[in-house]
């Protein structure tokens, strides 16, 4: 590992994203060895060079370097559900007393000064106020998207502090190891000598994004031109996305064939 690679991974705690983090790097220093060679071969023409710079980069080492990566989305995808899977309590729909109680604190909130208001919300000790609020869009409380975002953050924290604390480091852990992919992947653009839009282009041609689809509790990946699917496997969940159609995944994968209906 070289200086610069432990520079970049000793910021990650996980011992396991700092390997997929030097892996990353390790492909990035490979292959911008591979376009020093090919830059300094006079056989090639400008040409010939720029094609086998881009061949070089989609055959053998932006799959590598995809490979290498898993980790580090699985982390992401991990964070992203986890905090996701915190939620409030719904309010009981049958109890119309309380539905009707918490329609006349929105009024009350919503009527007050805005100063007032946000006092009132990140000040609270009556948990009965911020349930009332959070149990409907802001606006019926008089807040802003963003206002009613930090409202609910700030509640969540209070009542799951440990839960979202351990969330967090976990984010900030897998980010820190993203950071490091960013590195290796500018590193193989810049030796491309591709600018971002071609350089995103070429990433699509050869590493296609996994086609998830669910079937009840389970996550299949597509396969194009088969009749069943297989179950998608943590790394395929963790990099793919939820297709509804052919022309939607061949946005996103120029590069992929889809067989023609017999």
């Amino acid at each position: 590992m070289n200086q610069r690679t432990q520079q970049i991974v000793s910021r990650i705690r996980d011992e396991k994203l700092r390997e997929a983090a030097a892996a990353c790097l390790a492909v990035a220093d490979r292959f911008r060895a591979r376009a020093d060679a090919i830059k300094g071969d006079p056989s090639f023409t400008q040409i010939g060079r720029d094609k086998a710079l881009q061949d070089e980069a989609t055959k053998n080492f932006l799959p590598g370097l995809k490979a290498a990566s898993q980790p580090i989305a699985r982390a992401l995808a991990e964070a992203n559900q986890a905090r996701a899977a915190i939620s409030l309590p719904a309010p009981d729909k049958s109890d119309i007393a309380g539905a009707l109680e918490r329609q006349e604190i929105r009024a009350f909130v919503r009527a007050m000064e805005h100063g007032d208001r946000i006092s009132l919300l990140f000040g609270t000790v009556d948990e009965r106020i911020v349930d009332a609020v959070l149990s409907a869009p802001g606006a019926l409380s008089g807040l802003s998207d963003e206002l009613f975002g930090k409202i609910r953050d700030l509640v969540v924290e209070r009542r799951h502090g440990d839960q979202v604390a351990k969330i967090r480091e976990a984010e900030e852990t897998a980010e820190a190891a993203q950071a490091a992919l960013q590195v290796a992947q500018n590193d193989i653009k810049a030796a491309t000598g591709l600018s971002d839009a071609a350089f995103e282009q070429l990433q699509k041609m050869n590493t296609f994004t996994p086609w998830l689809v669910r079937d009840g509790d389970k996550v299949l990946k597509v396969i194009p031109g088969q009749g069943s699917y297989p179950l998608a496997s943590a790394d395929e969940i963790a990099t793919g996305k939820f297709y509804t159609n052919s022309a939607e995944y061949l946005r996103d994968n120029p590069g992929a064939q889809i067989p023609a209906a017999a």
